[in-house]
């Protein structure tokens, strides 16, 4: 009878093994090598990791003094240089001022860890109306995330946007919103 199990189980165990297709078959990790037959004169898309034609757009989170997403900051290269598109909400009304830092954090509440401000551009001062939601498009010449180009956000230190109340000087008592663009390396 022992004999006649364990022949049981190992027929189940055969068919289980059989009925799995390559569909089923967990993905190779990117980068680890594949042996097919593939064009090698068209880049995968791993291969272009990192590439300006990935860093392109980046999405950046904003973070209130409380720690919450109010909204994104979508930074855009194109060539009348880099659109930045504010997306808000829940915001107080009134006049806030866009800045970029050169440090890659963003700490709230006092968003002090962001650095100092990079003056490289001239940077977009937003109205903000009574319902607290902001979504407006700027180009900001003079300032690029490719790391290569001049004027880049992609520094070794990071960069981060703080967005700040328009009332009084930049220091950090009127930062209000904050995101991360590029940690530091």
């Amino acid at each position: 009878m022992k004999k006649w199990t364990k022949w049981v189980m190992l027929l189940m165990a055969s068919v289980m093994l059989t009925a799995c297709t390559d569909e089923d078959a967990p993905k190779i990790a990117p980068g680890a090598n594949q042996e097919e037959n593939k064009d090698s004169s068209k880049p995968e898309e791993s291969d272009l990791a990192g590439t300006d034609a990935q860093m392109a757009t980046l999405n950046v989170d904003l973070y209130n003094t409380n720690s919450k997403i109010v909204g994104t900051a979508i930074l855009d290269e194109g060539e009348k240089g880099l659109s930045l598109t504010l997306n808000l909400e829940k915001v107080s009304s009134g006049q806030l001022r866009v800045q970029f830092h050169d440090n890659g954090s963003a700490t709230p509440p006092s968003f002090g860890d962001a650095g100092e401000e990079i003056s490289l551009a001239d940077t977009p001062e937003i109205e903000v109306s009574e319902n607290g939601v902001v979504d407006q498009t700027f180009v900001l010449e003079n300032l690029s995330i490719l790391p290569k180009e001049d004027g880049t956000l992609a520094t070794e230190s990071g960069t981060s946007i703080i967005i700040h109340s328009k009332t009084g000087d930049t220091e950090s008592d009127n930062r209000l919103i904050g995101g991360v663009i590029f940690p530091p390396q």
